[in-house]
C-alpha cells in the first residue's frame, strides 16, 4: 500500500509540472512579441510644430510616463514610469538600428529614489537626481542630490555626485547641461510651499563653480522648476505656475542675448501648453525635437514637438 501511495504521489507530482510548465509555454506564446522599432526615435514619424504623443502604447500608456532622455549617440533611451515610491526607470538600447525591449535600467536603486534626468548632448552621460549615499555604505541623503552616470563599451559605469560646491543641504533637482558643460537645475530654497528657482552652475577644473540664480527675467514669485537648456547654450525652457499659465503648470523659454543677459520668458503657447500640468521638458541633442510631459490625455504621458515651436516665439 506504502509503496503504491508513493508512486501515485511521485506520478501526481510529474503531472503537475507538466501541467506548470504547459501553463508556462502557453502564457509565453500569448505574450504579444516585441515589435521591430528601427531608426532613430523608435522609428517614430517625426512631429511638426503641433505636439504628438511620442510612441503611443508602448511610451506612453495608460501608466504615468514622467520622463524621457535620448542620448547624444542616439544608442539609449531612459525614461522614467511610475511615480513616488512606484517609480522604475527603464532602458532601451539601439543595436545596429533595431531597438532592444525596455529594460530595468542597472543604475536605478529603488530604496534611494530617483528623480529626474537628462542625458548630456555631446558625451556619453546621463545627470539626475537621487537620494543615493554619498559615501559608500551610507545611509540615503535627505534631501536629493545631482548626480550623473556614463557608459562605456557595453557597461554602465558606477555613478557619481556632481560634487558640494553644487549639492546643498536642500533639495536639487532635474540636472541639465549645455555642450559647453554648464549646469542648469533647480533648487527647491521652500520645501514647505515648494518653491523653487533655476541654478546655474559653470564648468571649474574638474568640477562645477558655486551655482547663481537665473535673473527675474525667469526666476519670479510663483516657483520656477524643471530648467532644460539647448545644446547651444542659447534659449532655456523650463516650468512655471506664473499665473499667467493656460494651467497647473506650464512651460516657457528664455533666449540668451549675445551680451550674456536672457529675454523675458514667454509661454510656449495653446499648442504645447494645456489647462493641465506640462513640465518635464529635454531637448534632443541634435537640437530639433522638444520632449516633455503633460497629462491632458487623463494621464501623465510623453510628446514631443519640433524645436522650430519654439524658435517662432524668439524676439
Amino acid at each position: 500500500m506504502g509503496q503504491r501511495l508513493t508512486s501515485s504521489i511521485s506520478e501526481a507530482g510529474g503531472l503537475l509540472v507538466v501541467s506548470m510548465l504547459a501553463v508556462v509555454v502557453a502564457a509565453a506564446a500569448n505574450q504579444p512579441e516585441f515589435p521591430r522599432l528601427e531608426g532613430p526615435y523608435l522609428g517614430q514619424t517625426p512631429p511638426g510644430t503641433s505636439p504628438q504623443t511620442f510612441s503611443p502604447d508602448l511610451i506612453s500608456t495608460g501608466a504615468v510616463e514622467a520622463c524621457l532622455s535620448f542620448s547624444f549617440d542616439g544608442r539609449f533611451l531612459v525614461f522614467r514610469r511610475g511615480f513616488r515610491e512606484d517609480t522604475a526607470i527603464y532602458v532601451m538600447e539601439n543595436r545596429n538600428d533595431v531597438w532592444m525591449e525596455p529594460e530595468p535600467a542597472p543604475f536605478f536603486v529603488k530604496e534611494f529614489g530617483f528623480g529626474d534626468f537628462t542625458f548630456s548632448p555631446n558625451s556619453p552621460e546621463l545627470y539626475f537626481t537621487s537620494r543615493r549615499p554619498l559615501v559608500r555604505g551610507g545611509a540615503p541623503t535627505e534631501p536629493a542630490n545631482l548626480w550623473k552616470v556614463a557608459y562605456e563599451g557595453e557597461n554602465w559605469l558606477e555613478p557619481v555626485p556632481l560634487g558640494p560646491t553644487v549639492n546643498s543641504e536642500i533639495h536639487d533637482s532635474y540636472p541639465s547641461v549645455s555642450n559647453d558643460g554648464t549646469l542648469f537645475f533647480f533648487r527647491r530654497f521652500d520645501a514647505e510651499n515648494g518653491l523653487s528657482e533655476i541654478m546655474r552652475s559653470e564648468v571649474a577644473g574638474e568640477g562645477y563653480g558655486v551655482p547663481k540664480r537665473m535673473p527675474r527675467e525667469i526666476n519670479t514669485q510663483w516657483d520656477e522648476w524643471d530648467p532644460c537648456i539647448s545644446p547651444d547654450g542659447s534659449f532655456l525652457v523650463f516650468c512655471s505656475k506664473k499665473p499667467s499659465g493656460f494651467g497647473e503648470d506650464d512651460l516657457y523659454v528664455s533666449f540668451k542675448r549675445r551680451d550674456g543677459s536672457w529675454t523675458e520668458a514667454v509661454n510656449l503657447g495653446d499648442q504645447i501648453n494645456s489647462d493641465q500640468s506640462e513640465n518635464r521638458p529635454f531637448i534632443t541633442a541634435d537640437g530639433e525635437y522638444l520632449f516633455f510631459n503633460s497629462n491632458v490625455n487623463g494621464n501623465r504621458d510623453v510628446f514631443w514637438v519640433d524645436v522650430e515651436a519654439i524658435r517662432m516665439l524668439k524676439p
